[in-house]
């Protein structure tokens, strides 16, 4: 059985070292191998990612027709009953305020479960799989032609991702780690299986030849993660020192998230032009931020509209209020016709008009039916 690091590279079963990164292979590297059974239910296809808390898996929904999805793992290092139970309290509450968002442009949120393999404790978020590529991988491709992203391509995916972020934070919901390893070009060729429940089902719409941008990875699942480490270790434990907890990514997280972790929508629109300027330069936030005065120096990598430099500007204040308060606002100082938005939330049923006023606008029945010549019998 391949093996793979835990970039998830594959590798063949008796390396010891990545044949890709270096990356060196043991058992402790591995996590779940591909062909493992969890929960009865999900079969592991492969390891996709690694974050600070745990790695992601690619598996088939045996129950659901071998339908792919993605498993996000907590394992914590400490293996204590208090560590799991209040994780899977607090991942229960995270999970409740993941189903809440339905919208074609973000995973659906499918189940939380635990389970025990190899004698170790997990918990799993079960979402949608996204087909596609992420806008870092983009990036990359590009960069290695000696391209970056356009003005006109980067003011579309504003205008395609702004109204994500307004129907999240209408529920009061932040992402907190927005940037391009966390957006998702979706293959064209892909619906969303969008199904069932109170929005009368809502397929997914293309809208352009190259798709939609997907929103991935919610930052309140590490918010959680960091709150379960923070509360294991007492001060009075024993002299270990908790694992620095990083909210949000240098660069992309406005400074006070990464100071005292408070998150407003105006974060989220601070981590979105972060993410654009990227994406236009090619730099990394580090490499188009002053180290003296932490101020912004795009303009020395590239020349923009007025409009869209002074929208991006105000974007990545340093001062919150001074920045736009509400994803609306950045829409509407983008400028474009309020007919070219696109939806914010996903379309309730339209119900069938009452009967009352299909009889208003219906002609006058007659009170009898007409006479007519007697036809012959129909044949059915």
């Amino acid at each position: 059985m391949n093996v793979y690091c835990s970039k998830g590279h594959e590798n063949p079963p008796d390396c010891r070292f990545c044949l890709h990164c270096g990356e060196k292979l043991d058992a402790a590297n591995q996590g779940i191998q591909p062909g493992q059974t969890l929960g009865d239910r999900y079969l592991v296809v492969r390891q996709i990612g690694q974050g600070g808390f745990g790695r992601t898996y690619l598996a088939e929904d045996i129950n659901r027709f071998r339908e792919l999805c993605v498993l996000k793992e907590f394992s914590p290092q400490v293996q204590t009953a208090y560590v799991l139970k209040k994780a899977e309290e607090l991942f229960q509450r995270e999970a409740t305020v993941l189903y809440k968002l339905q919208h074609p442009q973000i995973p659906r949120f499918r189940e939380l479960f635990r389970s025990n393999f190899d004698g170790k404790e997990y918990l799993f978020l079960v979402q949608d799989y996204v087909e596609g590529q992420t806008y870092r991988s983009l990036l990359n491709e590009r960069l290695q032609k000696g391209l970056r992203f356009t003005e006109s391509e980067v003011i579309q995916l504003l205008l395609q991702i702004l109204p994500v972020l307004e129907y999240i934070h209408s529920l009061g919901v932040i992402h907190r780690d927005i940037s391009p390893d966390n957006l998702i070009l979706r293959k064209p060729a892909q619906t969303h299986p969008y199904q069932g429940g109170t929005q009368g089902g809502y397929p997914y719409s293309e809208g352009t030849e190259e798709g939609l941008p997907v929103l991935i990875d919610f930052g309140g699942v590490k918010q959680v993660a960091a709150v379960v480490v923070s509360q294991y270790y007492q001060p009075n434990a024993a002299a270990v020192t908790p694992p620095a907890t990083l909210l949000g990514k240098f660069g992309y997280a406005p400074p006070e998230q990464m100071q005292t972790g408070l998150v407003e929508p105006h974060s989220d629109l601070y981590a979105l032009a972060a993410t654009a300027l990227v994406l236009l330069t090619g730099k990394q936030p580090s490499e188009l931020i002053d180290d003296y005065t932490l101020a912004w120096k795009w303009r020395r990598e590239i020349n923009l509209s007025p409009t869209l430099g002074a929208v991006l500007d105000k974007m990545l204040s340093p001062v919150p209020q001074q920045r736009y308060q509400s994803a609306r606002q950045v829409l509407q100082a983008l400028n474009p016709s309020p007919a070219t938005y696109p939806p914010t939330q996903p379309p309730a049923t339209v119900p069938n008009p009452p009967t009352t006023a299909t009889l208003a606008v219906a002609p006058s029945l007659p009170t009898s039916p007409p006479p007519h010549p007697p036809t012959p019998s129909p044949t059915w």
